[in-house]
């Protein structure tokens, strides 16, 4: 197992920059999911690391080896790391044997090393097929085997489910997960798929503009993101105008008696904020914000939920998915509207009245330069 360490590595295009001073450490034996938008550098990263890409700026290294920095990078075939792309790419005129084989010795070794990578990503009864004869997913697990063939240091995945049905593609994701935990394999894998990467990573890596934007968790990145556009990245949410307050509530008013200390799976609350769902416990991100600073507040649409108490509120619309809905609701008195996730069996009607009651930490950021509340 080997450390994977990136280190202010710059790379550009001409004049476009790909990647600006990025700095990443990925722990041996652990899954990393690079996530972001379509055009933010997560690819570039990926083909850097392998080989591929030269860089600018800056050094990438595997453990104590040095692999890539300006003007001078190891081969990709001499950096001991493996690559599964989004297409299988399996040679079609070689059975299925021969493609988890292809890059080892023959001999005896080979095929116990075959047999065993068969077996682990569930075809040892598929080794004679041509790759025509497989499924979608079974052409990706052989893609798998084979770049676990030669004992990687490092397996990059370039959104090796891309080309699956939803069914089948969080199904193999999970699958592929274990397996590479269960090989101790350090990997890093690269999605435009938020729920892919908070259901299979270790770390989620947010990108955005050739730069990394926040690394943490999955959990840390969920209910604590860095930005307002990560939040809404990796979720969804609902957006409010704000007045940060000192000190935090009590328990009985905020209805978040559970949160209000910090903890493993929640930020807790430093203060709080008056807004559309009235007084409500809050936390500031990343800042401390002046009293009757106005803000930006950041919920998301599972932590508001119908009680006995809160702010009343009518049933505007609901969008229908089947396990849950979101529901939007008008609040009594408030031009903004917000929107809750409900589950499917306690879906209300449009037009009934509800009272609304936020029972997680609202999370406050700073406005942006020049932006006035409404």
């Amino acid at each position: 197992m080997t450390t994977l360490g990136v280190h202010n590595v710059g790379l550009t295009y001409g004049s476009r920059t790909a990647l600006k001073d990025v700095s990443l450490e990925i722990p041996s034996g652990s899954l990393v999911a690079i996530l972001g938008p379509s055009g933010c550098g997560k690819t570039s990263l990926l083909m850097a690391i392998a080989g591929l890409l030269g860089i600018d700026e800056g050094v990438i290294t595997a453990g104590n080896r040095e692999l890539s920095r300006s003007g001078k990078r190891v081969p990709p075939e001499q950096r001991g790391i493996g690559w599964v792309p989004q297409d299988a790419s399996l040679f079609p005129h070689l059975s299925v044997r021969d493609n988890i084989g292809f890059g080892l010795r023959k001999g005896r070794r080979r095929n116990e090393r075959v047999e065993e990578l068969a077996s682990l990503v569930g075809l040892a009864g598929f080794l004679d097929r041509a790759p025509g004869q497989l499924s979608g997913g079974q052409a990706q697990r052989v893609a798998l085997a084979r770049a676990l063939a030669p004992s990687p240091d490092v397996l990059l995945l370039d959104e090796p489910y891309g080309a699956l049905d939803s069914v089948l593609r969080h199904t193999l994701a999970r699958d592929v997960a274990r397996i590479l935990r269960e090989a101790e394999t350090t990997a890093v894998l690269v999605t435009h798929d938020r729920e892919e990467a908070l259901d299979l990573a270790d770390v989620v890596v947010v990108m955005d503009g050739g730069r990394i934007v926040q690394v943490g968790t999955p959990v840390e990145v969920y209910e604590s993101p860095a930005t307002p556009w990560v939040a809404s990245f990796v979720g969804d949410t609902v957006e409010l105008a704000g007045v940060w307050r000192h000190g935090t509530l009590q328990c009985e008013q905020c209805g978040a008696a559970d949160f209000c200390e910090p903890g493993d799976n929640r930020p807790g609350c430093s203060g709080h904020v008056v807004c559309a769902l009235g007084e409500v416990a809050a936390t500031a991100q990343g800042y401390q914000p002046v009293d009757g600073e106005e803000v930006r507040v950041v919920v998301r649409p599972e932590w508001l939920a119908p009680g006995s108490s809160g702010i009343p509120a009518t049933v505007r619309g609901v969008s229908y998915a089947g396990h849950d809905a979101l529901v939007e609701f008008d609040m009594e008195g408030q031009k903004e509207r917000v929107r809750a996730r409900i589950a499917a069996p306690f879906l209300p009607s449009v037009g009934q009245a509800f009272q609304l009651t936020l029972r997680h930490p609202a999370l406050v950021f700073p406005l942006p330069s020049g932006v006035e509340l409404a």
